[in-house]
């Protein structure tokens, strides 16, 4: 499942406010129902939508996309659906500890 949800809501920003955002810094025309489709994954952005929404909120298209994404080689996977992230303890192209949006 993609990211957009947790990092608006990391950033404590409501549906409208983000497509408001979006729309006064020239990035994305978006409604807040659409945006809300791609959150729940009902709808898939194209990738320039993919790439608006990653700029806005300051991160790789591939991490927003819910990959693991390698802050080292910058390899990304999607983890096997009953993986559980926080245990997933290296990159498996070049074995570093550390993923984008660890804390």
């Amino acid at each position: 499942m993609n990211r957009i949800r947790e990092i608006r809501e990391n950033k404590k920003l409501s549906l409208k406010k983000t497509t408001e955002l979006l729309k006064s810094n020239d990035l994305l025309t978006l409604t807040p129902d659409a945006l809300a489709k791609y959150e729940r994954g009902d709808r898939q952005p194209n990738e320039p939508t993919w790439q608006a929404l990653a700029n806005f909120f300051n991160v790789s298209v591939p991490y927003l996309k819910g990959y693991m994404v390698c802050t080292r080689c910058k390899g990304y996977f999607i983890p096997e659906d009953d993986a559980v992230r926080e245990n997933i303890e290296c990159c498996p192209y070049c074995m570093n500890p550390y993923f984008e949006g660890d804390k």
